[in-house]
C-alpha cells in the first residue's frame, strides 16, 4: 500500500499551482488541502512548522516549497513512481 500524498496550497500561490502541475503530469494521485479555506489544513501546517505553501506531505516525509528533486526521492522512498517528463 502506497503512503499518501498531501499538497498544501493556496489560491494565489505560483510555486503551489507548479506544484499540483508537477504532480498531475507525473500521475501522482493527490490530495489537495487549500489553506486559505480549510482552517484544519492552515492548523496542519503550523504544526508542521512549515513557514508557508507549498508543503507536500507524502506518508511522514515532508517537502517545504517546490523542490522536484526532493519530490522525487521523497516519492520514491514512498515506493510511489514519478517519472520525470
Amino acid at each position: 500500500m502506497s503512503a499518501n500524498v498531501v499538497a498544501y496550497t493556496n489560491p494565489t500561490c505560483p510555486h503551489c499551482r507548479r506544484l499540483k502541475d508537477y504532480l498531475h503530469r507525473h500521475g501522482v494521485p493527490f490530495e489537495n488541502r487549500d489553506v486559505s479555506t480549510d482552517q484544519a489544513a492552515a492548523e496542519e501546517l503550523q504544526r508542521m512548522n512549515a513557514p508557508g505553501v507549498p508543503v507536500t506531505k507524502v506518508g511522514s516525509d515532508v517537502v517545504i516549497g517546490f523542490d522536484p528533486d526532493r519530490l522525487d526521492e521523497v516519492l520514491r522512498n514512498n515506493h510511489i513512481a514519478a517519472a520525470r517528463g
